[in-house]
Parts: structure tokens; sequence; C-alpha cells
């Protein structure tokens, strides 16, 4: 006398482990199992006993239901994913559970499935406490000795919808950003452009799908930024470009680059971001102006300052020469020597300034008040 297989519980049908396996094409042997004998390839599983073994361990959740919805067995999987048990389930109409379910929607399902094997619909279900879930069920109809059966495979898309919403706020994110965004293949394609990459390039929307990095950025640029899916490469590579369109002035887009890569972390290819940095760089050059008239401001005062004295003993001993005339040819030499050292010192000052490259201010004239003091060069202490 055999014994019956006993059915894994519900609580272990629902139980879902996954894994990834890695395609290895070229080791799939296309001859397959020719060799074999066809008769042990027959299927097996012909009494009911292994068909209701079957049905109870399907991945999903399976409703076998008359035409008009009303439930006639479920599987455990149904019982998990519902929150309810078989008994209670065969009590209930399937139209307790889909949500807008009614007698029209299961009439135009019948009249749909009398031509098609299978009917997709997307729905949201409800488990026995009332929590709403997303699903995708696939309806097919059974017909045998004369009875119609509905049934019902219910699959909960809560992750599935949940990282659909994920990538369609990324997707979303990426189309309305100020900053420009695209992402390359490994063969430097670019495979994806967002609309403000396309603006600060000028590029058509017909001409995205055939752009490449080397035609963007240039050969250098896309060679150097390739180099980030390199096994040792730092993580993020930058760099600052400018883009020039016509007689304009060049705008400066600042690049960042980084691997892009697939759930096992092997490199497919590279993320890109671009940055209008032009108006920073109009700051840093109003800057640099603003610290050029503030040195050539302080170098003015520098030479003032600086060439008052010698300039002033110069000029008095002029002046006093032409007071003397010839009459003191002692007093004559001491003015002109005190003229030719005047003289000398306005020449080595001057060329102190011309050779200067480092200007440091120091303050002048100390001011009583909060203000801040003058400021002048200052040139070496040994003039």
């Amino acid at each position: 006398m055999s014994t019956a297989t006993p059915l894994p519980s519900a609580r272990n049908l629902a139980q879902t482990i996954r894994i990834d396996i890695l395609p290895r094409f070229s080791d799939t042997d296309a001859s397959g199992d020719k060799g074999r004998d066809a008769g042990a390839l027959r299927r097996t599983l012909l009494n009911v006993a292994d068909y209701r073994f079957l049905f109870e361990n399907a991945y999903d959740a399976t409703l076998l239901t008359h035409e008009d919805g009303r439930i006639i067995v479920a599987n455990a999987r149904a019982e998990w994913l519902l929150r309810c048990d078989e008994k209670t389930l065969q009590e209930m109409n399937v139209q307790h559970i889909v949500s807008g379910m009614d007698e029209s929607v299961l009439a135009s399902i019948n009249a749909g499935l009398q031509t098609a094997r299978f009917m997709r619909i997307t729905a949201w279900c409800a488990r026995s406490e009332g929590e709403p879930f997303p699903a995708e069920i696939a309806v097919t109809r059974l017909e045998h000795a004369g009875e119609v059966w509905l049934c019902f495979f219910i699959r909960d898309e809560t992750v599935k919808r949940r990282d659909e919403e994920a990538l369609r706020t990324v997707h979303n994110a990426m189309q309305n950003a100020g900053t420009g965004i695209a992402v390359a293949d490994l063969d430097g394609r670019l495979v994806h452009t967002n609309p403000a990459l396309r603006r600060m390039w000028r590029i058509a929307d017909a001409d995205a799908p055939t752009l490449t990095l080397a035609a963007l950025l240039g050969e250098p640029v896309a060679e150097a930024v390739m180099t980030v899916v390199q096994p040792d490469a730092p993580p993020t590579w930058t760099h600052e470009l400018p883009v020039h369109h016509d007689t304009e002035d060049p705008r400066w887009i600042q690049i960042s680059a980084a691997a892009n890569t697939d759930p096992d972390n092997v490199a497919t290819g590279v993320v890109l971001s671009f940055v209008d940095v032009s108006d920073r760089f109009r700051a840093d050059a109003i800057e640099r102006l603003r610290e050029r008239d503030q040195i050539m401001a302080q170098s003015l005062g520098a030479v003032c300052h600086h060439l008052g004295q010698p300039t002033t003993v110069l000029l008095s001993s002029i002046e006093m020469l032409q007071l003397a005339g010839n009459k003191d040819p002692a007093l004559v030499k001491s003015l002109l020597e005190m003229s030719m050292t005047a003289a000398e010192e306005i020449r080595q000052i001057l060329r102190k300034l011309n050779e200067m490259d480092v200007y440091k201010a120091v303050p002048y004239l100390a001011s009583a008040t909060e203000a801040p003091a003058t400021a002048i060069i200052a040139l070496d202490a040994s003039i």
C-alpha cells in the first residue's frame, strides 16, 4: 500500500530565495538530449496526486474558480499571499480579492478567453485583513467534460512596482535636472543624454542617438574619461572644458565622470555630469581685475612714497646750484654729488619696481578711525 507524499505547508511555500545565474552561451550544447531514449522523456505525472502536488508547489498564487468567479480551490501560495486559508477562500468570490472586479469584468474576461489562451490583468488585490498590494494576474479558461472553469494566477508586484517607481523617479530627475547628464558604454557611445546636456552643446534631439564621447569632448578628453573604468583608477575624474559657440565667449563646463557598474561590480560604461561654471570663471576674472587695479593703485602710491625723498633732494640741489653759480666751487661740487646720489637712488627704486613680481602691501599712514590704513607696496629695506 503506497503512502501519499505530504505536501509542504503554506509557510514553507511562501519562502523565496533569489539567485542570479550569469549566462554562458558558449557552454550550451545545441544537440541537447538527442541520444536519450524518447520514452524516458515522456511525462510520468499521470495521476491526480501528482498534479495536485504540482498545483500546490506552483510559484504563483493560483485560484480555480467557476465562470462567475466563485472560488473552488486555492493552492498554498494563495493562502500565504492572501493571508487566508483555503476553506475560507472557498467561501469567497474572486471579486472580493481583485479590486474593481465585477460581473461585467468577468463577462469580458470570459468573452476574451474564447479566442485567447491567456488574459493578462494588472490590478490591485486585497489580503484578508484589507491590506492592498499591486498584482499581475494571468487568467486562462479551462473546459473539461462539459464544465468550464477560470484559473487565476496571481503574482505580487509590490517589489517590481517599487523598483519601477524608483527608476521612474530617477529618470524624471535626470530629464529635469539643470545639470547635464550622460551615460556612455565601454565603446564611448552615448546611450543616454538628458535635455540639459543637449542644450549646453546645442545638440539636436535627432542627432543625440549617434553621438559619441569623442565627438562631444574631443578624442584626448574622451580617452581620459574612459580611464575611470580601469581597475586601479580613482573613483571619479574631473575636468573643466571650454565650449565654443560661433563668436560667443566660451562657456566653461565642469565634467565629472565615474564608472557605471552592473550588480556584480563589473564596469559597463561611464556616467558623466556636466555643470556650467561660466559664472564662476567670470567672477574669478572680475576678482583678478580688481586685484590688479588694487595693485596698480598701491604701486602708484609706492612710487610716490619711495621717490619722494630723493626727488626732493635732487630738486633742492638743483635750486641751490642755480643760486650758487660759480662763486663757490666746493659748494657746487657738493651739490652735484648730492644730486648724483639722489638720481642714483631714483634709478634703483624704479628698477626695483620694474623687476618686482610679488607685491606685498604694508600700511602707510595709521588711521585714528576704524577705517583701514592706506597701503603701499613694500620695497627692499636696503633702498
